[in-house]
């Protein structure tokens, strides 16, 4: 496993969890609240001030959806549901309320902390013995069982229960310290810049993630080829809404208005070039028809729309 694939796994991915129980310690998946308001989630009091991108989803809002009952026969057991419910009792249509995941410094330089939290419904005698048969071991830390296993060159890889029906996944030092997080009292809402960023969510969003561009090139996120590539842009902020339509935008913030312009000028002309290349195809133009170019001074925010029925187009289009 190459450096660069081990920072996205530990750190980036919310489908780390995947890589923590089968094997089968690799096989979890990402009822209380349903979509919370931005920067409500009480999972933030689990992120550290120094947090690079924080990101949410509200899994069961998408169960629930309009969207999903169409796309749900097209996947069918794509999601592994059978094989999670019989060895782990998890159900992720079911069990799973929402994620948060996060991004963080870690102590080695391009190797970033990062942790997935997950709320919802486990049984978690019977993750514990999943993990333990494929060779996890358990231990005590701060008064609470953390189940980890070493992955080579990923390093150790940990589960631990932090509060009844809220599981944490990631690297074992990133669980260690989110088992001491709420005693330093300080996280990510004391960091001005990033709640500035939440700022700009819409806030009845069931997906969002806000991070700095910058900080993922340090932490070994974006290839330096990507990084060299976009000198300019500083930070994003991403929002969606999934019930009978989808609908999302991305804010990015260039460094200074010149830089705005010039992302703003970009983003014309990928939309004119997808315009040119939708034509024809009813299922596409109504989405590139729905995207809308806004911002001003540094910022460029791309928006859109996809109504049932152009999605249903799309879908149809990709049945076999």
């Amino acid at each position: 496993m190459t450096q660069r694939i081990r920072n996205i796994v530990v750190g980036g991915s919310g489908w780390l969890v995947v890589g923590l129980c089968t094997g089968l310690f690799g096989s979890l998946t990402p009822g209380m609240a349903l979509a919370q308001p931005v920067g409500g989630s009480v999972e933030l009091a689990y992120v550290p001030s120094n947090a690079s991108v924080v990101a949410y989803a509200s899994v069961r809002e998408a169960m629930l959806s309009d969207v999903w009952a169409r796309i749900r026969p097209m996947v069918a057991d794509g999601l592994e549901q059978n094989q999670l419910e019989e060895q782990l009792g998890l159900n992720i249509e079911r069990d799973i309320d929402h994620i948060l995941a996060f991004l963080a410094p870690g102590p080695i330089a391009e190797r970033p902390a990062g942790m997935v939290l997950l709320r919802g419904q486990f049984d978690m005698t019977r993750l514990e013995a999943a993990a333990r048969s494929a060779g996890a071991t358990v231990s005590d830390y701060a008064g609470t069982r953390v189940v980890s296993i070493e992955e080579g060159d990923v390093g150790a890889l940990a589960m631990a229960a932090l509060e009844p029906g809220l599981v944490a996944v990631g690297d074992l030092a990133t669980v260690h310290r989110s088992l001491d997080q709420l005693t330093v009292g300080s996280d990510v809402t004391a960091n001005a810049e990033m709640m500035a960023l939440l700022d700009r969510v819409e806030r009845d969003s069931h997906a969002w993630a806000v991070g700095r561009f910058g900080d993922l090139s340090a932490l070994g996120i974006l290839p330096d080829d990507v990084s060299h590539q976009m000198p300019a842009v500083t930070a994003f902020a991403l929002s969606g809404r999934i019930d009978s339509e989808v609908s999302a935008s991305v804010s990015i913030e260039g460094r200074d208005e010149k830089a705005g312009q010039h992302l703003r000028d970009l983003a014309r002309g990928v939309l004119a070039l997808a315009q040119s290349q939708t034509t024809g195809r009813a299922e596409l133009q109504a989405l590139i028809d729905s995207v809308q170019l806004t911002g001003t001074g540094t910022t460029a925010t791309l928006s859109f729309r996809l109504p049932s029925e152009a999605l249903d187009l799309i879908l149809s289009a990709e049945a076999p």
